[in-house]
């Protein structure tokens, strides 16, 4: 059956130079950064290997391919939501902790506020709640590099900001 399947679409490589493209186009059009599309254009096409059997042909492969990319990232974004609704959960709990200065939660609180929320996500779910990298691209729906380097560049930018704020305390005092 999946030969059959395979035969009407051709193959995924075929699929994804003649459509990857206009997929991401569509996934771009869903989704708020270049990042979180390029990612979901990837699950695109490993959804439509896995469903492979569930094309019967009555539509072009690029139609079909439309409805799983759209429905991806639909989903995405519901999920983001849900990401957004703990992570204010977390923000609340994270004021309750008595170990941690207010000066020390000030700064943290403005390090992660002037931060995109998927970074904030990230950042909560990886030293907070101290998933592995794997566990938090599974979480917030990137790839492990993606959430890598996002996660990178948010502590080396948290890092110049401490030492700034650091100087600036000790010149006042």
């Amino acid at each position: 059956m999946a030969s059959i399947a395979m035969d009407r679409l051709g193959s995924i490589l075929a699929l994804f130079d003649r459509h990857g493209a206009a997929i991401f186009r569509r996934c771009r059009a869903l989704l708020p950064t270049d990042d979180a599309a390029h990612d979901a254009v990837q699950d695109v096409f490993l959804k439509a290997l896995d469903k492979r059997d569930e094309f019967r042909g009555d539509a072009a492969p690029l139609t079909w391919l439309y409805g799983i990319a759209t429905l991806h990232c639909l989903q995405q974004l519901r999920n983001v939501g849900r990401h957004r609704e703990k992570l204010a959960a977390l923000a609340a709990e994270a004021t309750r902790f008595e170990d941690a200065s207010v000066e020390d939660r000030l700064a943290l609180a403005a390090l992660l506020a002037d931060a995109p929320t998927i970074v904030q996500q990230i950042v909560v779910l990886r030293i907070v709640d101290e998933m592995s990298a794997d566990e938090v691209a599974a979480a917030v729906g990137l790839s492990r590099k993606t959430v890598t380097k996002k996660l990178q560049r948010f502590l080396s930018s948290a890092r110049g900001r401490i030492t700034t704020l650091v100087m600036e305390r000790e010149v006042l005092t």
